[in-house]
């Protein structure tokens, strides 16, 4: 077992600010964070207005059963904000990881 990183790339609805974002976000944190296998997460934004969503989970088993759960429990949280035709998630397995 090894440690997996789910990176989800996307843009944010015409008509939504950053704010409206981080705001709902809030929800899909509480939940992420008490999801089996979850370890960190982070969200950031690109200059030119991309999210990255990178969450690192302990095993490619979790972050699949985490986003099996994710579509039905959070779903609309995204759907209010995001552009859902952008949106690119991918998943890798970690090899190193160092701490600063």
């Amino acid at each position: 077992m090894s440690d997996t990183i789910e990176l989800v790339r996307f843009r944010l609805k015409q008509d939504k600010t950053a704010a409206d974002w981080l705001k709902a976000n809030e929800k899909i944190n509480a939940w992420i964070t008490q999801q089996p296998g979850f370890r960190f997460r982070s969200l950031s934004e690109t200059d030119d207005g991309e999210w990255i969503d990178m969450v690192y989970w302990e095993s490619l088993n979790a972050s699949k059963a985490a986003g099996e759960k994710f579509g039905p429990e959070m779903g609309a949280t995204c759907e209010e904000s995001i552009d859902m035709a952008s949106v690119v998630v991918s998943r890798s397995k970690m090899h190193v990881m160092q701490r600063g």
